[in-house]
């Protein structure tokens, strides 16, 4: 009878101890786990980071282009207004001296 309480006892006392490794392996896992989420986290905060940082790049550029599009458009239409003004004024100028020359010598 001894023995078999003695060999009851040991097997309580072996599935305490495969208990407690179990507890302390599923804690270590866990934990293991938490530290890679947390890695994971930051990897992805800082990729977020740099994909953010590349569309406003991308964004300042488009703007800037366009900017410098709207610029030029407005440059070529201001040299060509002027040189209409040139050519009206040119006009104006001849018919006004060709009026002026025409009765001076009449």
């Amino acid at each position: 009878m001894d023995d078999i309480l003695q060999d009851i006892i040991s097997r309580e006392e072996e599935a305490l101890r495969i208990e407690e490794d179990a507890k302390r392996q599923a804690l270590e896992i866990l934990t293991e786990a938490k530290k890679k989420a947390e890695e994971v986290l930051e990897k992805s905060l800082v990729d977020g980071e740099a994909v953010a940082e590349e569309i406003l790049r991308k964004a300042r550029e488009e703007a800037f282009e366009e900017q410098r599009k709207h610029e030029s458009q407005t440059q070529e239409q201001e040299a060509q207004a002027r040189a209409k003004y040139r050519q009206k004024l040119d006009a104006a100028v001849d018919f006004i001296v060709g009026r002026i020359v025409n009765k001076s010598w009449q």
